[in-house]
């Protein structure tokens, strides 16, 4: 009778062919650093022998980048992305209830890849029919969250021992500088509309006003930690550090999808924009949570809400464009995208300026803060927002429907 299913011998080849791709390949995608390249490449693997959930997370992510490098054999890494995964969470939540000085390392690079890994997981499942899934955004970033928290709990306890082991290089500054990212500038200029807008609401119950005021505090402090001169993957660093510090109210208030949690959580949103040019798991985030918690908004936080909901329709012009050029095959074609969708160009640190003339870097972008708002046409309606599926109406490029 003939087998269902891999053979166990099938099962190891993919295993080594996850880990020679995570050697060649997929530990390249964390870091532009050497000596963090060193880390993912040479010495996680090496520690990965003495803790298996270390080495299932490891094969995780690398089956998750093979599906986003090869969309014809999506499904296919999915699942063994999706196995491995399973694998490495019940290794790791069986650890969490004692941590040992000699796990906790393991842990919290089991815990960072995790992250990482969930954000692609939930990624396919949204845009791929075959692995489809009925979670929102909203609830998909609050389990996000979730593990965030726990990779902080574990270094809270082992502080000392996780910045003296292998996983030092990730807790020390570059020795290089390292290119800006202008996107964190911006949110905290706009942080302040924010809070002037939540401070005058006055049908607000005063609880939940000093809950989203408390944790729209800690914006600040955060992206100040990731704007210093030599600090590499700035925007990781405000995506991880910051849900740090949210309460359980607010986390509560997101699950009820109260229209105050829904507008902080978009501010905090446009970061998930800035991060995709770099970051392959991060593909499409922003869009998805940026319109759930879109939708969820009461009419009277409209006028808080004009920088944030501007992405949208540039997110979705800017596919468009770039659907149209890649069909007529123009690659000498330099579009005018927003700065959040080019690469990041290895120029030195360099403080943003609003009223400072574009560089090379920015010539063919204008940053957010310096577009046109989205005009609102009347006080308490909502703007209409472009979606991908009122662009695909438009003419084609070659003239067609």
């Amino acid at each position: 009778m003939l087998k269902s299913g891999p053979s166990q011998s099938d099962i190891w080849v993919r295993d080594l062919e996850l880990m020679h791709h995570w050697t060649v390949e997929a530990f390249d995608q964390l870091s532009q650093r050497d000596d963090m390249r060193h880390t993912w490449r040479v010495e996680a693997p090496k520690h990965a022998v003495a803790h298996q959930f270390l080495m299932h997370e490891i094969l995780a992510f690398a089956a998750f980048h093979k599906a986003h490098l090869h969309a014809n054999q999506r499904a296919e890494y999915y699942a063994f992305g999706i196995h491995h995964q399973d694998l490495a969470i019940r290794g790791i939540r069986e650890k969490l209830h004692n941590v040992t000085l000699q796990e906790a390392a393991a842990i919290v690079a089991t815990s960072t890849l995790l992250t990482l890994s969930v954000f692609a997981a939930t990624g396919f499942e949204a845009s791929c029919a075959e692995v489809s899934t009925q979670q929102s955004p909203i609830d998909g970033i609050l389990n996000i969250f979730n593990l965030m928290q726990g990779m902080g709990n574990v270094l809270a306890l082992a502080q000392t021992t996780v910045f003296e082991s292998f996983l030092a290089p990730m807790f020390r500054d570059s020795q290089e500088a390292v290119a800006s990212q202008p996107m964190l500038q911006e949110l905290v200029e706009h942080v302040p509309t924010l809070v002037t807008f939540i401070e005058g609401k006055r049908d607000l119950a005063e609880p939940e006003r000093q809950t989203y005021l408390g944790v729209i505090a800690h914006f600040e402090p955060v992206l100040q930690l990731a704007m210093p001169p030599r600090v590499d993957n700035r925007e990781l660093r405000f995506l991880f550090f910051w849900p740090l510090h949210l309460e359980a109210d607010f986390l509560a208030y997101v699950r009820e999808r109260q229209s105050g949690a829904l507008v902080v959580l978009m501010y905090y949103a446009t970061m998930l924009f800035a991060s995709e040019p770099r970051y392959w798991f991060m593909d499409g985030w922003g869009d998805r949570l940026m319109r759930s918690c879109y939708e969820g908004v009461d009419q009277s936080w409209m006028a808080s809400i004009q920088w944030p909901i501007s992405f949208l329709n540039q997110s979705a012009t800017y596919d468009l464009f770039a659907n149209l050029v890649r069909k007529k095959q123009f690659p000498a074609v330099q579009s005018h995208i927003p700065y959040t969708q080019q690469p990041l160009a290895p120029t030195p640190h360099h403080p943003y300026q609003p009223d400072a003339p574009l560089t090379h870097t920015q010539n063919f972008s204008t940053p957010y803060s310096r577009q046109a708002p989205v005009v609102l046409p009347e006080r308490d309606v909502k703007p209409v927002v472009s979606n991908h599926t009122e662009l695909s109406r438009l003419p084609h490029a070659d003239g067609g429907e």
